[in-house]
């Protein structure tokens, strides 16, 4: 059997082909459990969620980017937070804002970081860096930096906790001006 010269240079860079290729095989990455923890098992991108309590609806949250955790039960957002409050008659009652945030699947609690700001549909404004929407409670809760305005007062706090609809709160270590407790805006 005679084969041709181009047959030969054709069957000579075959096999050097596939030995190259032989040699080229790399062998598999191995996925530690700890690095599988890092990886999110979903991601959505300007999704809203519902958060409930005993089936009735007391949140929509709106994200710009949400990561899903199963084995931690948490969900991660950033790229904008929007937090919309209902109470138990499915009536708007506040609306809350920030960087970020974290929900507690398990629980339904949320976590809001970054230039969180909370406006009640009566009008008071509360301004933090951190905050903490507890569900079984539902209240409103944080221990850092506090500013609540309502009308014509301004007061400034460490910690705060109230309902979503900024009705009925407590400050804690309060300080600024108010018109509320003697009525001639006294300095607290």
């Amino acid at each position: 059997m005679r084969f041709s010269r181009g047959h030969k240079l054709f069957s000579i860079i075959a096999i050097l082909s596939l030995i190259s290729a032989c040699g080229d095989q790399r062998e598999e990455e191995v996925i530690t459990d700890s690095e599988t923890e890092l990886m999110p098992d979903q991601e959505s991108w300007n999704s809203q969620i519902i958060l409930t309590s005993n089936g009735i609806k007391v949140a929509l949250v709106n994200a710009g980017h949400i990561i899903k955790f199963n084995r931690r039960n948490v969900l991660i957002m950033d790229e904008g937070l929007v937090v919309d409050f209902f109470n138990d008659q499915d009536i708007h009652t506040s609306q809350l804002t920030a960087d970020s945030g974290e929900v507690n699947e398990r629980l339904n609690d949320l976590t809001a970081i970054g230039n969180v700001v909370v406006v009640s549909d009566s009008g008071e404004t509360l301004y933090t860096e951190k905050l903490h929407w507890n569900n079984k409670l539902q209240k409103i809760l944080s221990e850092v930096d506090v500013m609540i305005t309502t009308g014509s007062d301004t007061l400034y706090g460490v910690g705060f906790e109230s309902d979503a609809a900024l009705n009925s709160w407590t400050i804690k270590e309060p300080r600024g001006k108010t018109t509320r407790l003697v009525g001639d805006d006294d300095e607290i």
